[in-house]
């Protein structure tokens, strides 16, 4: 039975200079999981929201053309609220989707806007409580959720619209792996228990589409370049590297190696059954860390938020000069609080904070801005001008730096991060991944010694991820030490030197990266999931090659 059928749909927003959705038609069958991939401005999120009503019934478009049939009825001239009985839509910013005090106030929500009897509404409440695993918490205040329980809650107050068809539009983006984790373990749970007849799924981690989904509808410039089923499509290595996407590494292996014909396998157990022979190996160098002067010194530091709860638990570490660090962990494990010590946008309780040899703990951030910039996880956290040129000069002006030298560096720093043409752009129309380049200008034009990103790919698709980390890894060659914070294994894997893991406020690993991510059972422990070429060589050859091209570089078949 077909639920959703887009036909023939053209969407052009207002002021926009092409169409954001070309001609596209597709369905969406009972029983089925649908991932829509694509780079950034392929008209993913455009072709979820003609699915779920919001266009055309919402939304600021000069144009729309074509029909799309929800349940066998036209979306057209229906409200949102009608459609979302039958379609559904959790958006990639899931927190602007809640705004009722407590869990159980948001779940009942849109049954009450539908003016259903008082015990319907509590029996539909109690039930997509228990399906998102949120029962236990109806007097829970919303904003006091973590990351998974929130995007948990977004799902349930849709559930208790009983929709047919549920979008998740790169709904875990912003979660650690525990977080997407429980998304996908409850959307297993109500396909597999009828609750919803179909999931249509965005998301760029394709090494997840190919674990969950059915059939992939590749985008790209608002047009379908490509459907099939799901092993076939993410077998296209070529094409999807060519649009900035990363295919399955266990694909992009077997494709580089010329090993047997497509579909290639999409993940670890296959591939190690249909690796051939080995004929030679070359064991990948041990990387041996410098000891050379510390850039960061922490000395026993202690932080609460609330007094007695310790968020950080009598840490000390130190980062060289000219490092580049990958500090992970889950949610809540103390990451962000230990980066932002460092910063100065935190004091610690006890414990002394050292840069460059300075004790800093009592510094105001201002004063230590200028040897350490920090980029934030949300752009939108720290921009605030209404041009970027003016939100890149805006510490140097602070600084009472001449107009001329403000200008030659906001030049080249908007050079170096692909932002020259967007200059006189309010950075607040621009893309996730444009106004994340911003944030990192005006970091950069600081020219600090030490640059701290906090989740600086969050959103980011993997090509736009990588021209990012390229900039910040030039910067680090050239003598800027880096720490970053991540859950992205693989942007760990090409680009740090060592990797630090917190959890619970404490330092659990700390070491090379190749000799950390060989430890795979410890780090599972810690729900760190490390990339599947990681995986696939320590299975294979008992070796840890942590990039595609280094496996394919060392491993020769007969």
């Amino acid at each position: 039975m077909t639920l959703v059928t887009v036909r023939d749909v053209w969407v052009k927003y207002r002021d926009a200079r092409d169409y954001a959705l070309r001609g596209v038609s597709l369905t969406v069958s009972e029983g089925e999981v649908v991932a829509i991939i694509g780079p950034t401005g392929a008209g993913k999120t455009s072709l979820c929201k003609t699915m779920s009503g919001i266009i055309p019934s919402m939304g600021v478009y000069d144009e729309f053309r074509g029909e799309v049939l929800v349940d066998g009825i036209p979306t057209a001239g229906k409200k949102v609220g009608e459609i979302s009985r039958k379609c559904a839509m959790v958006f990639q910013d899931y927190e602007t989707q809640l705004f009722r005090t407590t869990v159980e106030l948001e779940v009942a929500f849109g049954p009450e806007n539908l003016q259903l009897p008082s015990e319907e509404i509590a029996r539909r409440c109690e039930t997509a409580l228990k399906l998102t695993g949120l029962n236990g918490l109806e007097k829970r205040y919303s904003f006091a959720l973590s990351g998974g329980q929130k995007q948990r809650l977004a799902i349930a107050s849709l559930l208790s619209l009983q929709p047919e068809v549920l979008i998740l539009d790169e709904a875990t983006s912003d979660l650690d792996p525990a977080g997407k984790r429980e998304v996908f373990e409850v959307a297993r749970k109500l396909l597999s228990e009828k609750v919803i007849k179909a999931l249509v799924l965005v998301d760029h981690h394709l090494e997840k589409v190919a674990a969950f989904a059915d059939r992939v509808v590749v985008l790209n410039r608002g047009e379908v370049i490509l459907e099939g089923p799901t092993n076939h499509v993410l077998s296209e290595v070529e094409l999807l590297n060519e649009l900035g996407l990363q295919p399955p590494e266990t694909a992009e292996v077997f494709r580089r190696m010329s090993l047997g014909n497509k579909p290639y396998p999409m993940n670890v157990d296959d591939a190690v059954r249909l690796f051939p022979p080995v004929q030679n190996i070359t064991p990948p160098q041990q990387t041996v860390l410098t000891h050379a002067e510390p850039a960061v010194e922490l000395e026993e530091i202690w932080f609460a938020y609330e007094p007695g709860q310790w968020v950080v638990n009598g840490i000390s570490l130190k980062v060289s000069k000219g490092e580049m660090m990958a500090l992970i962990g889950q949610n809540g494990s103390g990451k962000t609080t230990v980066a932002q010590i460092i910063a100065g946008i935190l004091r610690p309780a006890k414990g002394v904070v050292k840069v460059f040899g300075k004790d800093v703990t009592r510094q105001a951030v201002m004063v230590r801005g200028k040897e350490v910039g920090y980029i934030f996880q949300n752009p939108d956290y720290q921009i605030f001008s209404r041009s970027v040129r003016d939100e890149i000069a805006y510490g140097l002006r602070a600084w009472g730096m001449g107009e001329r030298e403000v200008e030659e560096r906001v030049m080249k720093v908007s050079e170096m991060v692909g932002l020259k043409g967007l200059l006189d752009e309010d950075p607040f129309f621009l893309s996730k991944a444009e106004r994340q380049r911003t944030a990192v200008a005006s970091i950069l034009a600081l020219n600090p010694k030490i640059i701290i990103l906090d989740e600086p790919t969050t959103g980011l698709s993997p090509g736009e991820t990588t021209a990012l980390m390229d900039t910040v890894k030039d910067l680090n060659k050239a003598g800027t030490t880096i720490i970053t914070i991540t859950h992205d294994m693989w942007v760990v894997a090409k680009y740090c030197s060592r990797v630090v893991l917190m959890s619970d406020g404490r330092v659990v690993l700390d070491g090379p990266t190749r000799e950390v991510f060989s430890n795979i059972s410890e780090l599972e422990k810690y729900d760190i999931e490390v990339p599947q070429v990681v995986r696939l060589s320590n299975k294979l050859f008992g070796h840890t090659f942590l990039t595609v091209d280094e496996f394919v570089e060392n491993v020769k078949t007969r």
